[in-house]
């Protein structure tokens, strides 16, 4: 493996579990489409970056300006911004749970 390659790679890693990380927040209630639910959140033992309202923010700022279609650029997919933020519009009529 090249260079290239491993970048391409890991670019592609990152868009991916920025991809997946804010479709679980979704799932899981935490975030309403680009929305914050107000909390208590489910605890998020398998995602703990996420435990900090304000690494969810981050998040969610990560794909407002334009840092999650760089690595999705970089990582050789054609997609647009105009998609992504079709993910962030995703509203859950979903009832929030508190796990314990």
């Amino acid at each position: 493996m090249n260079d290239e390659e491993i970048i391409k790679l890991m670019a592609t890693e990152i868009a991916m579990r920025a991809v997946y990380d804010l479709k679980l927040l979704q799932r899981r209630g935490v975030l309403n489409g680009d929305k914050l639910m107000p909390g208590p959140h489910p605890k998020m033992t398998d995602c703990q970056c996420y435990q900090e309202p304000e690494n969810i923010e981050k998040l969610v700022d990560d794909f407002r300006n334009g840092s999650v279609l760089f690595w999705c650029h970089l990582s050789g997919a054609r997609i647009k911004q105009s998609s992504l933020d079709k993910l962030l519009e995703e509203k859950h009529d979903r009832v929030h749970e508190v796990y314990g």
